[in-house]
């Protein structure tokens, strides 16, 4: 099944105030969210079917439909990873990105989440809005950091 949401491009609309356009203007447009066949690699001649590691969860993925997509790898899992560090109340996910400008090999990224919802639906929303700041940051440049925290708000990338 192919699904593809595409939020439409803001009108002018005579009844919003100038400020409002302005921010509207300056807003980053998602052009496609969630899909299984990748907008940007069919345009590019390419497949575009999604492979995932398991079928946890649904696809969480952007694109600009022409340039770049990025897709969650796989489920968010206990971070760090080693029992003996005890828990942390911290989880990492993994999210693969490709960008034309870099010749369209697949790199990674990992988050870190700090204090994310243990499970289900808000789980979900909150890798979505890491999806969200991850995509802002690729439309900006081709290449991201390896590494980013994520505290339910912001997202700060980790020196190493």
């Amino acid at each position: 099944m192919v699904t593809f949401s595409r939020q439409p491009h803001a009108g002018i609309n005579p009844s919003h105030s100038t400020s409002v356009q302005a921010a509207n203007a300056r807003a980053p447009r998602l052009r496609w969210m969630n899909f299984n066949i990748c907008p940007h690699c069919r345009a590019n001649g390419r497949s575009g079917a999604l492979e995932r590691l398991n079928e946890w969860g649904p696809i969480i993925s952007r694109s600009d439909g022409l340039n770049c997509h990025l897709v969650l790898g796989d489920r968010p899992i206990e971070y760090p990873a080693e029992r003996a560090s005890g828990k942390t109340e911290m989880m990492s996910a993994g999210f693969w990105y490709v960008h034309e400008a870099n010749g369209g090999s697949t790199e990674t990224v990992v988050v870190i989440l700090r204090r994310p919802p243990i499970g289900g639906v808000s789980l979900r929303c909150h890798l979505e809005m890491v999806a969200d700041k991850l995509y802002e940051k690729l439309r900006k440049s081709s290449r991201l950091p390896c590494i980013y925290e994520f505290d339910r708000k912001h997202l700060h990338q980790v020196a190493h």
